[in-house]
């Protein structure tokens, strides 16, 4: 009886390890099909990030010792939950989340969209494995400097800033132009991570991740770039000066703030927004 019991337990836990909502980063592994197609390896690397708003696809397409770049998408406009194996929807074509713990997970959709030939077949259902291995340690990184739980720096860069524009002049005045997209930083002691994304909508961004020299409170160096001279304007604002690589001067000014609500939301901080007022041409 008492052997009985500590097997019931054993499968009850194991059953309810294997239930678990999906939280934080994931790697793809394979792919399965449903017609006794052999599972794929994808030849490019893919991530997905889960998280109690929005769940993320990041799609590498840089890996270099001076730089690496993935692009953001989200997935469906609320998070991923355990469904189990079974029909979703009225269709019964809705994700199914399931076979899922902290170290892995199992997403199951139907593909009427996406053609792709024997990778993604269309009027089927394709298989995708996730777990946490082999995770690159770029993407591990960058993605805690998002969420802000990296060790803080001891330099003055501390923290997350976006960049209010880029200084210019017109007929010898001088005028800061607002950018077309919203870009922030957040620095690391030896890092810097970059994401870029749209000013007025939600649409995914691009990261970048680059490893930071900070030479001085008024020099940086941000992966193979050139130097960049460093102009403080006050604790929580300044300008960043460097040459393109073509002879020209860019000169960007930044201010300390968090990334918008909708990242904030996604990536579960919690910082003050700068209040940017730049109005557009029209």
């Amino acid at each position: 009886m008492t052997t009985l019991l500590a097997c019931l337990t054993i499968a009850t836990a194991s059953t309810f390890a294997q239930s678990e909502t999906p939280r934080g980063l994931y790697k793809l592994q394979r792919l399965g099909y449903e017609n006794g197609q052999p599972d794929h390896v994808p030849e490019m690397e893919q991530y997905k990030y889960c998280s109690g708003s929005h769940p993320l696809t990041l799609m590498v397409y840089l890996n270099t010792p001076a730089e690496y770049r993935y692009a953001i998408r989200p997935d469906e406009p609320h998070p991923y939950t355990y469904t189990g194996d079974i029909p979703v929807g009225e269709d019964g074509h809705g994700t199914r989340i399931y076979d899922s713990d902290s170290t892995h997970f199992t997403l199951k959709w139907y593909n009427t969209i996406r053609p792709g030939g024997k990778v993604f077949p269309l009027n089927e259902f394709i298989t995708e494995y996730y777990d946490r291995k082999d995770m690159k340690p770029q993407m591990e990184r960058s993605i805690r400097m998002l969420e802000m739980k990296h060790e803080q720096p001891t330099h003055r860069f501390a923290g997350c800033w976006r960049m209010v524009g880029n200084y210019g002049t017109v007929d010898g005045e001088r005028i800061l132009v607002r950018p077309r997209t919203d870009l922030y930083k957040v620095y690391g002691e030896r890092d810097v991570t970059f994401l870029f994304c749209s000013l007025d909508h939600f649409d995914g961004g691009k990261v970048i991740y680059k490893p930071l020299t900070v030479k001085s409170d008024t020099c940086i160096k941000e992966g193979d770039n050139g130097e960049c001279t460093i102009t403080w304007k006050n604790a929580d604002t300044f300008t960043l000066k460097f040459d393109r690589g073509d002879g020209t001067i860019v000169e960007e000014l930044w201010k300390r703030s968090g990334l918008n609500l909708v990242f904030q939301k996604i990536f579960g901080t919690n910082l003050h927004i700068a209040d940017i007022q730049i109005p557009a041409a029209f």
